[in-house]
């Protein structure tokens, strides 16, 4: 299982208010087995439904750049609880873990992450850190449109131009400028080696 830990850096943003504000509205998109928590002021900790989640998580908390970023992976005691307060096992220790590592390494995008196997934790660390720098990169013109669109949906252009009131010819020259198809892609390849990984 995947179990995400976080910790807001505050001198990170110039508003911290408005910052936590985004980071719960985004964190309330992700599916999860048991919904983010927060633990206390400084540490958040949520159970993703599934690989596929816990990437979309991960993005969406790099996206904002306010948060220290770790993810756990291995097993749970189960039941597993909807709350992630009471979750415990292996994933979640790692979690706290790879949050830790990743509040003291300097990266421009810090996330870390722990699997018991630091062959692939790297080079999963390098895939995330890479892909969550590139999508900081977009303009809100950009991720006005991103955020309107649903993967695997074709012909979704000539809605989203009407809802934000531009051509539809402009609605694809920003997804193909925002390297939107290409981070789908790579969330899933990303998704199958975290799945992988839990299953070593």
């Amino acid at each position: 299982m995947f179990v995400v830990a976080l910790s807001p850096r505050p001198r990170s943003v110039t508003d911290v208010a408005a910052a936590s504000e985004q980071l719960w509205h985004q964190l309330e998109q992700v599916d999860t087995h048991a919904p983010f928590t927060a633990l206390s002021g400084q540490l958040l900790l949520g159970v993703p439904s599934d690989p596929d989640a816990a990437v979309d998580a991960l993005l969406r908390v790099a996206r904002l750049n306010f948060c220290n970023i770790g993810l756990g992976i291995g097993s749970l005691y189960e039941p597993v609880p909807a709350e992630a307060d009471l979750v415990e096992g292996r994933a979640a220790r790692r979690a706290l873990g790879a949050l830790e590592a990743a509040s003291h390494r300097g990266e421009r995008v810090p996330i870390c992450v722990s699997s018991g196997n630091d062959e692939m934790d790297g080079e999963l660390e390098g895939l995330l850190r890479m892909l969550g720098q590139w999508i900081r990169t977009r303009t809100e013109a950009e991720w006005s449109v991103v955020d309107l669109l649903t993967p695997g949906v074709r012909g979704q252009q000539k809605a989203v131009a009407g809802i934000l009131g531009i051509t539809p010819q402009a609605v694809s020259a920003a997804i193909v400028r925002s390297g939107y198809n290409d981070e789908l892609g790579a969330r899933a390849a990303i998704a199958r080696l975290l799945e992988y990984t839990d299953q070593l």
